[in-house]
């Protein structure tokens, strides 16, 4: 599992349960419009690493099936490439799911709306609360579809494409978690080391 990057989107979408709106907080202050901004520009950049993985996983499987000796970190290019660019090379593996292409061309437009336009075309509508309410509902749904289509490109591509890999579910969530305790004893080491906080 040597530079599969995991990043999760939490909580997960169901097709028929959709992410509830009380998963957020229902408050309208600015702060909480800073805050949804924040996890939609997460939970796109999590659906842009969802797309790294699932191009370096093929291009893996590619070299496999040609013979081919890997020179370079099928990961590298990825994650220089902007959303545009991977949702292009995606093209053959996602073209047979007309509801994933469908998802990555909206969720492209929102996560670039979000970053060149956002704030320039809708800044005045933090004066009130009620326009606030507003873009807190869009960010909400900006949520929703970055999660929505991760899922699905997850589930109809990249998971397919890892079995084939000899990658399993369970070796995905083992990696996770240990990134995770990886993690918490960088940044809270108290709690692994059984030291009390001394504030």
């Amino acid at each position: 599992m040597d530079g599969l990057y995991v990043v999760r989107q939490e909580p997960t979408w169901r097709e028929l349960e959709p992410e509830p709106d009380d998963e957020y907080d229902p408050d309208t202050q600015p702060k909480t419009v800073y805050a949804l901004f924040g996890l939609a520009i997460y939970k796109a950049n999590v659906l842009e690493h969802a797309l790294v993985n699932t191009l370096a996983i093929a291009r893996i499987i590619t070299a496999e099936e040609q013979g081919e000796l890997l020179i370079r970190d099928p990961w590298t290019q990825g994650f220089r490439d902007m959303m545009g660019k991977l949702i292009r090379r995606a093209e053959p593996y996602v073209s047979a799911y007309p509801e994933v292409v469908d998802d990555l061309t909206n969720s492209l437009k929102r996560r670039n709306f979000l970053v060149h336009h956002f704030w320039r075309e809708r800044i005045q509508e933090m004066i009130t609360e009620s326009s606030r309410a507003r873009m807190c509902a869009d960010l909400k749904a900006d949520c929703r579809l970055f999660t929505q289509t991760d899922e699905r490109l997850t589930a109809r591509v990249f998971d397919p494409l890892a079995r084939k890999r000899g990658i399993t579910p369970e070796m995905i969530e083992a990696q996770y978690a240990a990134e995770r305790r990886e993690a918490m004893k960088r940044y809270e080491p108290a709690s692994f080391t059984g030291e009390e906080d001394p504030a």
